[in-house]
């Protein structure tokens, strides 16, 4: 009997490749959300789509809450949760629910874009910018930012699952990329003129040794080969 799994928020980049490798892993999957990138992933079938949350995580052994701002869910099974690293409140949140005995995990989630999105890092618009032929903003040029890609985040959040004991782990490359490069790589791919020299303030990356030691993650791929895939979805829409 296939294993079930609930996913709170599958319309969201991370929502629907966690449900291609859930389903590819053998697992009935549930959620909530809508059904937009299912369909573009091709598996919107192999997922039941559910009325409300309670629905989803009934009788599930794992439960993903990919929604950040609600309530931590409840229920039975194994939960892990993404949390912004910055969000102290819903850290402090889980962290309580877990020190109550439950298997609640907190996934501290960094920057992280797919074809799928979410499109709101420094990253995504500089490539959105270049493809259509417009100057990247300058604020997006100074920045240095932590980015990953999504579809191999998921993995991640699965192996939080099968761990003995619920933890809290950053998902983070660990490496930084400015702006500038990124205009840089997108401009050769497009064929642009690159952007001249800015101004980069340093910045502060995630720290991936946990994950790295307790999960057996992590990233790889960043940097100018998180670019050119982004480069390679925005050629392609």
């Amino acid at each position: 009997m296939a294993k079930h799994a609930a996913i709170l928020g599958v319309d969201t980049a991370l929502g629907a490749y966690l449900a291609r490798l859930l389903g590819a892993r053998g697992y009935d999957v549930r959620s909530t959300g809508g059904a937009e990138l299912l369909d573009r992933l091709g598996i919107a079938g192999d997922v039941t789509l559910t009325d409300t949350p309670d629905d989803a995580v009934d009788g599930a052994a794992e439960i993903y809450d990919l929604r950040y701002a609600a309530a931590v869910p409840a229920a039975d099974g194994r939960l892990v949760i993404a949390v912004d690293p910055a969000d102290t409140r819903r850290r402090a949140a889980v962290a309580a629910e877990r020190a109550a005995g439950r298997f609640v995990a907190g996934a501290l989630i960094w920057p992280h874009e797919s074809r799928f999105g979410p499109g709101t890092s420094p990253i995504a618009r500089i490539v959105a910018a270049t493809a259509t032929g417009a100057e990247p903003a300058a604020a997006d040029l100074a920045t240095s930012t932590d980015c990953g890609w999504s579809a191999e985040y998921v993995d991640a959040l699965w192996r939080m699952a099968q761990r003995p004991a619920a933890a809290e782990i950053v998902i983070a490359t660990g490496r930084l990329l400015s702006g500038l490069d990124a205009a840089r790589v997108a401009a050769t791919y497009f064929k642009r003129s690159p952007p001249g020299d800015v101004a980069i303030p340093a910045g502060m990356a995630g720290d991936p040794v946990r994950a790295s030691a307790a999960l057996d993650w992590r990233a790889v791929t960043y940097g100018s080969d998180l670019v050119t895939v982004l480069c390679e979805g925005a050629a392609a829409t």
